[in-house]
Order: structure tokens, then sequence, then C-alpha cells
């Protein structure tokens, strides 16, 4: 099952049974349904909010940050059929990484998980990523050697398409 917490909630379709999903055996993975009913298209806000309906619904233990983190990763390989392959990193898995901070005042108690402060308190930026072998930010900034370029392209797009 794809879950799409934010969406759910803009367009009021309900809260999924995403405990008892997992609990019963099915692949849960997490979704962002497009900018008409997820405004961030966030994978992390996804977890997040997944995490905090799956705990109004189930009770404030029923899903942690872990878990939730699962979803995001494991769970969403498992719904594409590519278990082992994706959403892990391990040998012969495609790794791509994200690394954040837990530095400044928003993680000054995050002493005992940070995966739960993570989730919790929320990245502001990544500090690093990595995709497919290739550095697409580095120290907090975009990486790309061609990035002026293709923001200007991007505004002279943005403005033809928005002109009619």
């Amino acid at each position: 099952m794809a879950h799409c917490p934010s969406s759910n909630l803009i367009l009021s379709s309900g809260i999924a049974p995403v405990v008892a999903l997992r609990a019963a055996g099915s692949p849960v993975g997490l979704g962002v349904d497009g900018s008409s009913s997820a405004d961030a298209a966030s994978l992390w806000l996804e977890a997040r909010t997944a995490m905090l309906v799956a705990k109004l619904r189930d009770g404030a233990a029923a899903a942690s940050a872990r878990t939730m983190l699962e979803v995001a990763t494991r769970g969403g390989a498992a719904c594409l059929g590519r278990a082992g392959e994706l959403g892990q990193l391990s040998p012969g898995a495609v790794g791509d990484v994200a690394v954040w901070s837990l530095d400044g005042p928003s993680f000054a108690g995050a002493i005992a998980d940070p995966v739960e402060a993570w989730l919790r308190c929320g990245p502001v930026a990544a500090r690093h990523t990595v995709v497919a072998g290739r550095s697409v930010v580095a120290d907090g900034a975009l990486a790309h050697p061609a990035l002026d370029e293709m923001l200007r392209r991007h505004r002279v797009i943005s403005a033809r398409i928005q002109e009619g």
C-alpha cells in the first residue's frame, strides 16, 4: 500500500490503518500525490505525518520514528517489488544517501535517539546527499556544476508557461 498521509489529511479521506496493515504482513510505503494535495513533496514530511497520524489512530506507542523510517525506505521498496535492492544500505543494494545535521537549538535535547529527533524535530536541509554515486548536495549546497544555468533556463520556461 502506498500511504499518502498529507494528501489524506488535505482531502479529508481518512487515516490509513498502517499499523494493522504492517501487522498483517502487507508492505506499506510512503507516497506523495503531487502538488495539488501534498504541498511540499517531502518524503521526510510524509514520514513525520505518517508517524503522527498513526499515533492518533492507534495510540502514542503504536508508531515510532524508526517504524516510519522503515516504511519510508524498505516499505517503499517492498511495494515496488524491489525489497533488498532499494531502501536499505547493504552490499548489492542501490545506495543513495542523505545526511542531515542534528546541530542547533531544535536538536539541543535530542540525545537518546537521533532517529526520533530527526523525524520529530525535522531537518532544515540536507548537509550531504549522494545519488547514484554522485554528490548532489555537499556541505549544505547543491553541487551541480551547471546549477546557475539550469535555474536561468527554468525561469525562462516558467515565465513562458505562466504567460499563457
